[in-house]
């Protein structure tokens, strides 16, 4: 007997959105990404250094696939190092969002001088992104 609901196919008109639609509830745009990155946790007087991917970046913060649990709320710093440097930038961030190993981490940026290495951060982020795509 023939089913009466509408087919979900992929890329048909109903199961698929354009992408002003998917983002129109975004503060800020994204930028795809995959680059490397470190993410520096503290807890219990331990300090935890892990590996992990930038997937995308905006200017509020960005999504980072990376093997450790981490919990909502919670303090770390982002760490980025430029192809051929050897000199690290560092971020301030907190964990807002997570699904399964993928974290949605806000820029934490309370002070001025935390402001600023945030930009700085971000614009070294995207010139590595640059740099390795050229």
């Amino acid at each position: 007997m023939a089913s009466t609901q509408p087919s979900l196919r992929a890329g048909s008109r109903v199961a698929t959105k354009s992408a002003s639609q998917r983002t129109s509830f975004r503060r800020w745009e994204r930028q795809r990404l995959n680059v490397p990155i470190r993410l520096i946790v503290s807890r219990e007087g331990r300090t935890r250094i892990t590996e992990g991917r930038v997937n995308d970046i905006s200017e509020g913060g960005m999504l980072v696939f990376a093997g450790v649990e981490l919990r909502g709320g919670e303090k770390l710093a982002l760490e980025f190092t430029l192809p051929y440097s050897s000199t690290p930038v560092r971020a301030p961030g907190i964990v807002r969002h997570r699904r399964g190993y993928h974290y949605g981490i806000e820029f934490g940026s309370e002070t001025l001088a935390d402001q600023e290495q945030t930009e700085k951060f971000r614009n070294l982020l995207q010139l590595g992104v640059g740099t390795a795509a050229g």
